[in-house]
């Protein structure tokens, strides 16, 4: 079983923070594959504030065993058919959402906004 972790996610796992029990289980699964995103790869570099060098990231995917996932152009063509949401128009968010629907993977946030998205399997509590 895939899933794709949101960048959130992805960070608090890779920084030892604490996430729910549902998604502490989904991430030590032994059958379970976590994939992240070069979105949420991106998103991390352009936010000095988080002080993460591309080699940081990549040491974190390849540690987590995690699969990259590019951006396909079947993700942007899901892309261009998402709704939008007046309180959630952010495009690294957005962009993971048309990821995990076009891969119907599901995926792991803590951002409730996400559950406005139909068909989106959302795992976090």
């Amino acid at each position: 079983m895939r899933f794709l972790l949101d960048t959130n996610a992805f960070l608090r796992h890779t920084g030892d923070m604490p996430v729910p029990r549902a998604a502490r289980r989904l991430l030590s699964r032994r059958d379970a594959t976590p994939v992240v995103s070069i979105v949420s790869c991106w998103e991390i570099v352009l936010k000095p504030k988080l002080g993460l060098a591309v080699s940081d990231v990549d040491a974190a995917v390849r540690e987590m065993g995690a699969e990259l996932l590019p951006v396909r152009l079947t993700h942007l063509e899901r892309l261009s058919h998402l709704p939008f949401h007046d309180d959630h128009r952010d495009p690294f968010d957005r962009l993971l959402i048309a990821q995990a629907l076009a891969e119907e993977t599901p995926l792991l946030t803590s951002d409730a906004r996400f559950s406005a998205y139909k068909h989106l399997r959302v795992v976090w509590d």
